[in-house]
């Protein structure tokens, strides 16, 4: 039995430009910022496509999640809608280090829909992700997490992985 799976691909990082306040290191996402964003060459391939998108913000060479969404019509009309922007200007205004940045996940060229049913499933495992690495999450719904880890594997803390733990990541493709 084969398993029919749609594959999706990462775009992304892309910088969200912003306003810098007058208060340190605060920040803002306004309209205009969101227009602009959508002005950018390299966005204009993800706009018009359904799927997941995250905001996170990008310190040095790590990223940190803080809000995960799902785009059932277009990422263009959903990720950066006014709703949104809120949450995210939430995190950034508080001073918190980082450039504002956006995933998403959808699928490859030139193709643009995707399932309603595997568009939930992705937003929940991301959602899951995304709130293992950050307890502080804007969106927490499905974001219940096991209260079991692999170490090594998935969910097992930090150090380096044993070779056994290393081959069982590559048998289960993990």
């Amino acid at each position: 039995m084969t398993i029919k799976q749609t594959s999706l691909i990462v775009f992304g990082p892309y910088e969200i430009p912003h306003e810098k306040l007058a208060k340190g290191t605060s920040k803002q996402i306004t309209k205009e910022n969101s227009k602009s964003f959508w002005d950018q060459q390299e966005v204009e391939q993800v706009a018009m496509k359904q799927g997941c998108y995250i905001f996170g913000l990008k310190v040095g060479k790590g990223f940190t999640p803080w809000y995960v969404g799902k785009a059932s019509k277009k990422f263009k009309q959903e990720a950066l809608h006014q709703t949104k922007l809120t949450h995210y200007n939430e995190v950034i205004f508080k001073g918190r280090k980082g450039k504002p940045v956006m995933f998403f996940v959808a699928k490859p060229s030139n193709l643009k829909k995707i399932p309603s049913k595997q568009i939930n499933d992705l937003e929940k495992f991301l959602i899951q992700s995304a709130y293992y690495k950050n307890p502080e999450l804007k969106n927490k719904q499905n974001a219940n997490q096991p209260d079991w880890g692999i170490v090594g594997v998935i969910r097992g803390g930090k150090g380096k992985a044993t070779m056994n733990a290393y081959q069982f990541k590559r048998m289960l493709n993990l």
